[in-house]
């Protein structure tokens, strides 16, 4: 391959090795450079040609392969692009097919494909989709069944942590047309997001992203862990565990220190989805409930921690009435959520009854609620 290459580098240098094609025109106008994937909160307008139905489950076939598939995008001179890509469903609650009927999907990039597009530099990219097409809004009967709404939702509570620390996954929301190729003529227009990768977020932090199970108390940088269970806690996010490496990235820097970072939001009840559950090592099973799970380690400091919490209340706020494709009672019901954990921020007898004394004994155990459960 290093041949190859010296043999056309000298080609080109050489009187007469390129061609007149090649030679650029000096009036021709400049090809239009798409900004970074993240760097833009805009919403990315995206069509993927894929059937669901003939991917290949996790949960049903051990080793599933990467399948070919193509990805439009409208560029920002207006024109509609195609980017080849291979997709693979990612594993978890939603690959299976009884749960969605649109799973969650990585996305692997081809480099020499997405030069001078969004994602320049991108090789894989985890895609959250809207599981199942249902949209059922009942009066009277509790939340729609908008799964839609669930992805919006889950979204917003990413962005919800990138406003209290960088240490966080960017998201960048998508408005994907999906066509069948199977069975021509049958589109479908849905929300959905891309995360970072957590390598790509290790390496824009300038650490390293560490195995799952490669937590250690003593290295942990302890603000990080409390704020990871703050976070999880105004959100009534149980569905993680940084001891167990559930739904965490773990990172560290140079010297070794720890850095939990939390993804896979879905179950949390700012989302609220039809499917979400409590452990059943928990003692309540209403999803909704605000549950503190952080651990009662000498170096806690709330009077510090709240305020970085207080001072983005109205950035909060304000970010559920910004996000495009929420409904009206999406929006009200998120930002009520949000105002009940202010509330008890701002109580010193909530706050001290709901988090400071409801800490969990140090050092923590390496069993706790994400344990599966004994067998009968």
């Amino acid at each position: 391959m290093y041949k190859l290459y010296a043999i056309c580098l000298l080609l080109l240098l050489s009187p007469g090795g390129q061609s007149q094609e090649e030679v650029p025109d000096p009036n021709a106008p400049p090809l239009a450079q798409e900004p970074p994937l993240f760097a833009s909160d805009e919403v990315l307008e995206l069509s993927l040609s894929v059937d669901f139905d003939a991917l290949c489950r996790p949960n049903e076939v051990e080793d599933c392969e990467y399948s070919p598939a193509k990805l439009f995008y409208e560029a920002a001179d207006d024109e509609r692009r195609s980017i080849p890509v291979e997709i693979r469903v990612r594993g978890g609650w939603r690959a299976r097919k009884d749960h969605c009927e649109v799973p969650p999907l990585f996305v692997r990039f081809d480099e020499e494909g997405t030069a001078g597009t969004p994602f320049s530099g991108q090789e894989l990219l985890p895609l959250t989709t809207h599981c199942k097409n249902l949209k059922i809004r009942a009066r009277g009967t509790g939340p729609s069944r908008n799964y839609e709404q669930y992805v919006l939702k889950e979204y917003l509570a990413y962005r919800l942590y990138n406003l209290v620390t960088d240490r966080s996954l960017r998201v960048r929301l998508l408005r994907i047309t999906y066509d069948n190729p199977a069975e021509p003529g049958d589109e479908r227009v849905r929300y959905a997001f891309f995360t970072e990768h957590f390598d790509d977020m290790a390496a824009r932090l300038d650490t390293l992203r560490l195995d799952g199970d490669a937590f250690d108390h003593d290295v942990v940088d302890l603000r990080t862990f409390d704020e990871v269970a703050l976070f999880n806690f105004m959100i009534g996010n149980t569905d993680f565990s940084v001891v167990r490496g559930r739904n965490i990235v773990l990172l560290a820097d140079a010297s070794g220190r720890q850095y939990p970072v939390p993804y896979d939001l879905d179950m949390s009840g700012l989302v609220d989805a039809e499917y979400g559950g409590v452990s059943p090592r928990l003692d309540f099973r209403d999803p909704r409930q605000r549950y503190y799970l952080g651990f009662c380690h000498p170096q806690r400091d709330f009077e510090a921690l709240f305020p970085d919490f207080q001072q983005t209340e109205e950035d909060m706020l304000e970010l559920v009435s910004d996000t495009p494709g929420l409904d009206r009672e999406s929006r009200k019901t998120s930002r009520r959520y949000l105002q009940r954990f202010f509330a008890i921020l701002d109580s010193p007898t909530k706050s001290r009854r709901d988090i400071i004394d409801a800490c969990h004994p140090w050092p923590p155990s390496p069993e706790d609620h994400t344990t599966p459960p004994d067998p009968p």
